[in-house]
């Protein structure tokens, strides 16, 4: 409970090792990449399986719609049971089940059973799998705080660019094994690997869907939350034209890759390259993260991952069109990281799941029929028309969208002037090591300004700590009672400075009454805020070095 230092507290740049730093986080990684690269493995398999066994493209197109449209359906409760269950349970569920699931299918493989079987194991993986993802993205706002959120989207956005690298290298080995059903083994044993890493998960979190109300009702729930919050809504509609656009351009890879003359191996290096293109851009989509010019970077961003798409027909040789591809694949993952970090931090955390789940769906859809669009148009009107439709067609649905986005730019912009006097001041006093813009406008917004008279006690000693005081003129008068009865020596406070935090950080009743000596206009930051902020950001150390002279100081009856 004392004045802090005048220093200023800059914008935190997020790193993908402050992330790492959260032991959760970590774990949840490694689920990802162990779970992830085994499940791309499978796909290779289980369709080169599947066009060896039948010699027929309509079976292989067969397992592949089965799985979009089980994902489509289930999608919504999905998010239903991610926000009505412990979140951290509900992923180990799903593994174990999955992995039995996925056994069945190695043992349908091995027995040569009749390929329908094949479909229907397929659609009952593909159902228990489902709620990972809003599971997922629920709970990484619960296992690193706000200043990291967005590093750590970027991080699964840059496991995911590798994965899709390796992991179809990995099943061409496990093809040339010779047995398919290896490659079905592998994915199971991924399951169970999953399973325990989720098994140790410190965290434990769940949504405000409680179990016995209807299904249908909670989801429609999740939905209107979505509706009700504009900017989310118009990112949720940046995420669905982000994915239908990569799916469309990936149906279109093999004929484009012959284009090039480039064959399979031109294919295979399209596809590398667009990915490497996301590992480029996780660190740049961190840097991006600070700026309030969101419109700008979400239209550049779509302009960025759309137009090289169509160049790429003209390209004249793989190497070039890679390269085209590259970049598309930087604004891809731009576009993801911005938008889908903006939604965790938005959105209610109790119905994230299920926001989270219908956004599932959408993209989903968006990503089968974006495919059959691209396929028709390629088959009537050729590649280039095609790849123009991509390159063309998102971007100028994007520009749609950018009114909104630049009345919502000139919201935050407005906000932030609103709050620019009280932010001076909370930087100025130093309160949190390392805490983003965000957290201090948090507090700025929930502090109330108040104007107060000489003489008046705003602290009692051995009342509950309910408020941060925030000193921006004046002088207060500290006094203090020590257990023995003895009367402790306790300096004024000027401005700028605060007081109250001593109990706030050792939730403990008031150790001294504070008066104001002279007339003071002052901030009273509620106590819920000022704890919810010291669970996103640490302490600052000269806060932690003025309370433990505090302490020293006034050891006050309990």
């Amino acid at each position: 409970m004392d004045a802090g230092d005048q220093s200023t507290t800059s914008e935190a740049k997020p790193r993908f090792t402050a992330a790492l730093k959260h032991r959760d986080l970590r774990l949840l990684a490694l689920a990802f990449i162990v779970d992830g690269g085994a499940s791309w493995s499978y796909n290779v398999v289980l369709i080169a399986y599947v066009f060896t066994r039948t010699q027929s493209a309509g079976w292989v197109t067969a397992l592949v719609t089965v799985r979009w449209v089980v994902g489509v359906l289930c999608g919504g409760y999905a998010g239903v049971l991610a926000d009505r269950y412990d979140r951290r349970a509900l992923l180990m569920v799903s593994a174990w089940i999955a992995s039995v699931v996925t056994i069945g299918i190695a043992v349908i493989v091995w027995l040569q059973a009749p390929l329908w079987l094949l479909l229907v194991g397929a659609a009952v993986l593909t159902a228990v799998c489902t709620p990972v993802r809003p599971a997922s993205g629920a709970l990484i706002p619960e296992v690193v705080p706000e200043r990291d959120l967005v590093a750590a989207n970027a991080l699964f956005a840059l496991l995911e660019s590798v994965i899709v690298v390796i992991g179809p290298g990995v099943g061409g080995l496990l093809l040339l094994a010779g047995e398919p059903v290896w490659g079905v083994l592998v994915n199971a044993a991924s399951f169970v690997v999953a399973a325990l890493i989720y098994s140790v998960l410190r965290v434990r979190s769940h949504g405000s869907a409680e179990a016995g109300e209807g299904s249908f009702r909670q989801w429609v729930s999740g939905v209107r939350t979505l509706g009700q919050h504009q900017k989310a809504l118009v990112l949720t509609v940046f995420l669905i034209l982000d994915s239908a656009a990569a799916n469309s351009a990936n149906v279109l890879l093999p004929a484009l890759a012959e284009h090039l003359h480039g064959d399979e191996v031109g294919y295979t290096l399209l596809l590398a390259a667009n990915a490497l293109g996301g590992v480029v851009a996780a660190g740049l989509a961190q840097r991006l993260a600070a700026s309030r010019r969101l419109a700008a970077l979400i239209i550049g961003a779509i302009f960025l991952q759309c137009v090289p798409l169509w160049l790429s027909v003209f390209a004249g040789s793989v190497l070039a069109g890679s390269a085209l591809q590259l970049i598309s694949g930087i604004g891809m993952v731009i576009v993801d990281v911005l938008a889908f970090t903006t939604l965790q931090r938005d959105l209610p955390r109790d119905v994230l799941g299920r926001v989270l789940g219908t956004l599932d769906v959408l993209i989903l859809a968006s990503a089968v029929l974006a495919s059959v669009l691209a396929s028709t148009l390629y088959g009537v009107f050729g590649l280039a028309v095609a790849f123009g439709a991509i390159g063309l067609g998102f971007p100028l649905l994007g520009l749609l969208g950018l009114p909104v986005l630049r009345r919502l730019d000139a919201d935050v912009a407005q906000r932030a002037d609103r709050l620019a006097p009280i932010t001076r001041t909370l930087d100025q006093l130093d309160l949190f090591a390392g805490a983003p813009r965000s957290l201090i406008e948090h507090l700025a917004e929930s502090a109330q300004e108040r104007t107060v008279p000489a003489g008046t006690t705003i602290i009692a000693q051995g009342d509950p700590s309910d408020a941060l005081w925030v000193l921006e003129d004046g002088v207060l008068a500290v006094t203090a009672v020590r257990a023995d009865g003895q009367a402790a020596e306790v300096p004024d406070v000027e401005a700028p400075g605060y007081v109250g935090e001593l109990g706030l950080l050792e939730r403990a009743v008031r150790s001294a009454t504070v008066v104001t000596r002279t007339e003071c206009r002052m901030l009273r930051i509620p106590g819920a805020d000022f704890a919810a902020a010291l669970e996103a950001a640490a302490p600052s150390p000269s806060m932690l070095g003025r309370a433990g002279a505090r302490i020293s100081r006034t050891a006050a009856a309990q």
